[in-house]
């Protein structure tokens, strides 16, 4: 196939402005009598008459830097294209830190000349970067590979103007990674073999798995599995970002160093677990380093990111910063790379992430925040897993201890009272509801009610919920069938076209997809945990909610069942301490700076106080210490901290995990979260 210069402009979202970028990289190769780049195993470029003129008459129009069209050039991608490849390139700060890290890097290992790559190239920024700090004479080989014409034509201009024009150092492939990789590397009768890099600098594509198609994704799952990392595939339904992780394992050469942004998801979540264990295996971890400033190292991404950087020698150090990015990112690249004498400031930053508690490797990203707060946790944890009196929740209480929630199409139909209707009256057998503009009224018999929690925030003040909610359980029986008024309803929630999204995904018996989960989940409990939480806790003064009857819950929460009574009260009281409420500051999913979020299988992995080995004597004094506050409108948790009834409770928590310095202990406990919600 041959790209046409106008086939490269459709990306754009100007394609005037699209054709000045294409005028100004060919500017480099018209001055200097060089060829017009040609992608190796991908697409050459023709240049129909009509584009000529328009070159000759704009080719010293535009004076811009080359950096600034590696800057500008994902803005002139179309909003579509950019989120479906990811296009977001690295910060500035981000770049400068990434270079340090390799100058230090080459410092140490003192290899004369190096193959530089990013199989995920965009505009070649930080390739561009390093190769100005290290000089085109350190360099053996720079080559990557982009998805998009545009950023890479301007990526291959600036690679070419940053060696001076020296086109043997430099291949661009404009192609798929995933398929460009195995066609190159590891195919046997491959005619244009690419080397396999001694550094990778990259920021790899974010793409959700669910916006892959379904053949791509079965694609990409083959190849990965074929290049042999079909054993740390955690689920089938993965990141784009792990997969790529292990594509750059495929190519970097041993001892070679990778340095990449990633989001903060892959330390995280269960489709993480894989690429970890793949880096304990392989891989000294040297630094996982935070944003300073906002969230991202990548402009306009809006995820939660890191840089991770790592050496594939497992022999290289047994420790890794885990910090914010400094300022002085030369003094902590150096900090990072040496391997002895680190600055006392920085060994507090210091773990071994093969050596980790269970606990911790959770989420690594805990690791980098909240130290003063993660001190105090994680003394006492490791106190509490020492004398048996904290364990791991899968093990302490089960895994069928905890369900998530009701799942339902239409929550202004399913729900009692809704926007639409009210309840005006409330009988043994029926409620009465009133629809709220015309006044009429249904009776809805309590055979086809189910009472049920339906938001966190309508329970975010008082321990024990309030529960004035029901949902519709209705069995999958013929509309006639049904009672009068419950008929009307139903054909309300169809005509106001409420319950829309009941109808399109379950047809017939569209209204009876509540019922059948209830009989198959039985989602039935005394605790509801939030599924995601503000951790400001600005207008919540609970975590976690208690009913002193089984209850239904929606899918915001998490159901803790199948226990008695007093195991219930004592779960209430440590799911609303201080020590655990620093569990979810510390290993929360960050989905945004101030949101966390877990899931169920990340409960499971979380210690919970061992309600088998705590004496009849302490666990009295807890189910005390709650029930006093179970009905109490407290208010939000930071004008709780220190108060009687808080530091009384945590202080019956800390004795029965039988911690040493309990008062110590819980006013740093306290102080450390004061600080942190600031």
């Amino acid at each position: 196939m041959r790209r046409k210069i106008s086939d490269i402009s459709k990306v754009a979202k100007n394609p005037s402005k699209s054709h000045q970028f294409v005028v100004s990289n060919l500017k480099c190769f018209v001055a200097g009598n060089m060829r017009v780049p040609e992608f190796s195993n991908a697409s050459s470029i023709t240049l129909s008459q009509n584009e000529i003129s328009f070159m000759l008459s704009k080719v010293f129009e535009n004076g811009l830097s080359f950096e600034a069209y590696q800057t500008q050039v994902q803005k002139l991608i179309s909003r579509d294209i950019r989120k479906r490849f990811a296009a977001y390139y690295t910060v500035e700060q981000g770049i400068q830190f990434m270079v340090s890290v390799v100058k230090e890097y080459l410092m140490h290992k003192e290899k004369e000349k190096v193959v530089l790559a990013d199989p995920f190239l965009g505009s070649a920024r930080t390739l561009t970067a390093t190769i100005k700090e290290l000089g085109v004479g350190k360099i053996e080989k720079v080559w990557g590979i982009e998805p998009l014409s545009l950023p890479a034509l301007v990526a291959y201009a600036a690679l070419l103007q940053t060696t001076g024009g020296r086109d043997d150092l430099i291949t661009v492939i404009n192609g798929d990674a995933f398929k460009e990789i195995p066609k190159t590397m590891a195919s046997p009768d491959s005619s244009s073999k690419l080397p396999k890099a001694d550094i990778i600098l990259t920021n790899p594509p974010f793409t959700r798995w669910k916006y892959l198609e379904k053949g791509y994704r079965d694609y990409l799952l083959a190849v990965i599995e074929e290049l042999g990392y079909g054993r740390y595939i955690t689920r089938r339904e993965t990141n784009l970002q792990i997969l790529s992780m292990f594509l750059s394992d495929y190519i970097l050469n041993d001892d070679g160093l990778l340095v990449s942004v990633l989001p903060a998801s892959t330390f995280y979540t269960l489709y993480g677990r894989g690429y970890k264990e793949l880096l304990r295996e392989k891989y000294s971890v040297l630094a996982v380093i935070g944003c300073d400033s906002g969230s991202s190292f990548s402009e306009d991404s809006g995820f939660k990111e890191v840089i991770l950087v790592a050496v594939k020698n497992r022999n290289w150090s047994e420790q890794a910063i885990f910090t914010k990015l400094s300022k002085d990112v030369e003094r902590l690249a150096e900090a990072i790379i040496r391997q002895k004498n680190k600055p006392k400031s920085i060994k507090r930053h210091l773990f071994n992430v093969n050596s980790l508690p269970r606990f911790l490797d959770i989420n690594w990203l805990s690791l980098i925040d909240s130290g003063e707060l993660r001190d105090v946790v994680v003394r006492i944890f490791k106190q509490g897993l020492k004398n048996k009196t904290l364990g791991y929740w899968d093990e302490v209480l089960g895994r069928r201890s905890i369900i998530r929630g009701i799942e339902m199409y239409g929550p202004d139909f399913f729900f009692v009272p809704n926007k639409y209707w009210k309840v005006v009256r409330e009988n043994k057998d029926d409620i009465i509801i009133e629809h709220i503009n015309d006044g009429h009224e249904l009776s809805l018999s309590k055979q086809h009610l189910v009472k049920t929690l339906r938001k966190p925030g309508l329970y975010k003040n008082m321990i024990e919920a309030k529960v004035e909610t029901y949902m519709l359980s209705i069995p999958p029986v013929e509309l006639n069938k049904l009672p009068s008024d419950l008929q009307s309803y139903i054909e309300w929630g169809r005509n106001s076209k409420t319950a829309r999204p009941a109808i399109n995904a379950y047809g017939k018996y569209w209204y009876s997809h509540v019922n059948k989960q209830i009989a198959t989940k039985k989602p039935f409990g005394q605790i509801f945990i939030p599924d995601k939480i503000d951790l400001r806790f600005k207008s919540r003064g609970v975590f976690a909610n208690y009913t002193n009857t089984e209850t239904a819950a929606s899918k915001n929460f998490y159901i803790v069942r199948d226990k008695d009574e007093k195991t219930m009260r004592l779960l209430a009281a440590w799911f609303n301490s201080t020590v655990f409420l620093s569990i979810l500051m510390l290993l929360g999913r960050k989905i945004s700076e101030t949101w966390t979020r877990f899931l169920m299988n990340d409960y499971l992995e979380l210690p919970v106080i061992d309600i088998n080995s705590i004496p009849d004597k302490l666990t009295h004094d807890i189910i005390s210490k709650i029930s006093n506050v179970l009905s109490r409108k407290l208010p939000p948790l930071q004008e709780q901290l220190m108060t009687d009834y808080r530091y009384s409770l945590d202080i019956a928590i800390l004795e029965a995990i039988s911690v040493t310095n309990t008062d110590e202990i819980a006013s740093t406990l306290h102080q450390a979260f004061a600080n942190i919600l600031v």
